[in-house]
């Protein structure tokens, strides 16, 4: 008699291509969530109704392979490949993403429930799923942060859940099982009218082509890869030149900063770096000049009025190989990570 194996190759395949997908655009979505915050001009909020993304390739494995600790597998391996890919949040990821993905698969325990695709219980499962990350990102990193704070975030993260991890996720698979990629056993007990199966498969297109030509738009033009080793300082200036930490060492001063963000906090403790106004004054401003810009590999960025970047109040760190930016008196926002260009504007 053959072995008998839980996860076929096919199910192996679907865990791997969806983990490597979710590893991969957590980046550009947190990029997303960024740019939308600036956008609108809030600190906070848009990367947790971008939440869902992160736990829509968990769903969509769960609901495609119908098998008992899909989501647990497919949230590790996800985990795994951003972290190796470089993620911010280190070692901690790993532990949101098993969590997210353990999750899905208790809410979706039954496979009558995986197989009917409800709505209720994949947007359940979705909002769940993404609301733990801002739970757990709360015990490791947002010591401080009033509770009605993270109740709130937690409730923004829940409803992109249910649209991405529920109502996309489903829309996706449906137009899989409309082209014949995947099927069901268990018919739908009602069968929906022709409009609405293609109403179905035109939401998925337009999300995946949205989604794709944002993300090869992100990679090619604002990514960075991370852990640069120098910066560069570019803009309005007399000296466009390369910052390296080891050529400016002579400058290191050491500041006692406290980190004080709308979702973040660390403690008073000591920083050791390079003043930031040393840095701009090395690549001579013009006169006409206002304001500088920082900018980290993921795209983010935090202007400063040169007024407000005089003595030893802002500083560059190099860490790890990382440069951060570390600013006594100033919100969490400007503490931008893992910079590679100062830009003068």
């Amino acid at each position: 008699m053959p072995e008998s194996y839980h996860f076929s190759t096919k199910d192996l395949v679907t865990i791997a291509l969806l983990s490597a997908l979710g590893g991969g655009l957590s980046t550009y979505i947190g990029y997303l969530g960024n740019l939308i915050n600036r956008m609108v001009g809030v600190p906070f909020g848009a990367g947790q109704f971008m939440a869902g993304l992160h736990v829509i390739w968990i769903v969509l494995a769960v609901g495609i392979t119908r098998k008992k600790g899909v989501g647990t597998a497919t949230g590790l391996l996800k985990g795994m490949v951003e972290l190796f890919l470089g993620g911010t949040h280190g070692v901690v990821i790993l532990v949101v993403s098993l969590v997210q993905g353990l999750l899905v698969d208790i809410v979706l325990f039954k496979d009558s429930t995986k197989e009917s695709r409800n709505m209720v219980p994949y947007s359940i499962a979705g909002g769940i799923s993404a609301a733990s990350n801002v739970i757990i990102f709360q015990l490791f990193f947002f010591a401080g942060v009033p509770m009605i704070l993270i109740l709130m975030l937690s409730m923004l993260a829940f409803g992109s859940g249910m649209i991405f991890g529920g109502y996309i996720s489903l829309q996706m698979m449906d137009s899989l099982e409309q082209g014949g990629l995947i099927h069901r056993t268990i018919k739908p007990k009602d069968e929906r009218p022709a409009y609405i199966k293609y109403a179905s498969i035109v939401v998925t297109v337009i999300f995946l082509i949205a989604f794709t030509v944002g993300g090869v738009y992100y990679f090619n033009n604002v990514y960075v890869s991370p852990g640069a080793e120098e910066i560069n300082v570019t803009g309005n200036v007399n000296n466009e030149y390369t910052f390296v930490y080891d050529e400016f060492s002579e400058n290191e001063v050491t500041i006692s900063a406290e980190l004080i963000g709308s979702v973040t906090y660390v403690p008073e403790q000591n920083y050791t770096g390079i003043p930031l106004s040393i840095i701009l004054a090395h690549s001579e401003p013009l006169d006409n000049s206002s304001r500088v810009r920082v900018i980290s590999t993921d795209g983010y960025s935090a202007i400063f009025n040169h007024q407000e970047i005089t003595g030893n109040s802002v500083i560059i760190s190099y860490h790890d190989r990382q440069y951060n930016v570390v600013a006594d008196g100033f919100d969490g926002a400007y503490w931008v990570k893992d910079v590679y260009e100062i830009r003068v504007e």
